[in-house]
């Protein structure tokens, strides 16, 4: 038997996540929202439906599918991170960082997603900025989603401070890392 300590596991070059239990719950909703919405549409009656017009016909459609269009976008919501930086799909809106912009990942107990901690340059506490694609609901995996986040940020350098001259602006790290580390999952990589 060996009592040396075990490899930690290689960082990989890429990161690409979402949530299954976010994805299920939007599909789920989504035929449900159908399913009801169709059954509605036979309930009413043919009488009622004969007097409802394309117009009016046409706007219920475009809400239905308008609210599933939203909940399957929430859903989808994924995360990227490669060479170029970190991109965060939560919903239809995406928002891309560079590596020298965060500080830290944050994923504590009663939070329902992960938030990136962004640096805000001015020595206030960093700026967070939700990620759906990780979420406390999946237990265990999501927080080993955080920790492999946290090694490839570090191992490309996020949070530290820059070696040598002058800094640009926005790259200046959180005095004393501002928020207490406790856990793997929460708090500034610096």
């Amino acid at each position: 038997m060996s009592d040396a300590a075990p490899e930690a596991a290689p960082v990989p070059e890429r990161l690409s996540y979402t949530s299954p239990p976010a994805l299920m719950t939007a599909v789920v909703l989504s035929i449900v929202l159908l399913s009801v919405s169709m059954f509605g549409w036979w309930a009413i009656g043919e009488e009622i439906r004969d007097k409802i017009t394309w117009p009016q016909a046409g706007t219920l459609l475009f809400f239905v599918f308008l609210m599933i269009g939203i909940m399957l976008s929430i859903g989808y919501s994924r995360l990227w991170a490669d060479e170029r930086g970190v991109i965060v799909r939560n919903g239809p809106f995406i928002r891309r960082f560079t590596i020298a912009q965060i500080a830290g990942v944050r994923l504590r107990p009663g939070d329902a997603w992960t938030s990136l901690l962004l640096k805000t340059g001015d020595g206030e506490e960093p700026k967070r900025q939700p990620v759906l694609a990780i979420q406390f609901l999946e237990g265990e995996a999501g927080r080993r989603k955080v920790v492999d986040l946290r090694r490839w940020l570090v191992a490309r350098g996020a949070g530290a401070a820059p070696s040598t001259g002058a800094q640009p602006t926005g790259d200046t790290p959180s005095a004393g890392g501002a928020v207490p580390q406790s856990s793997p999952t929460d708090g500034p990589i610096a």
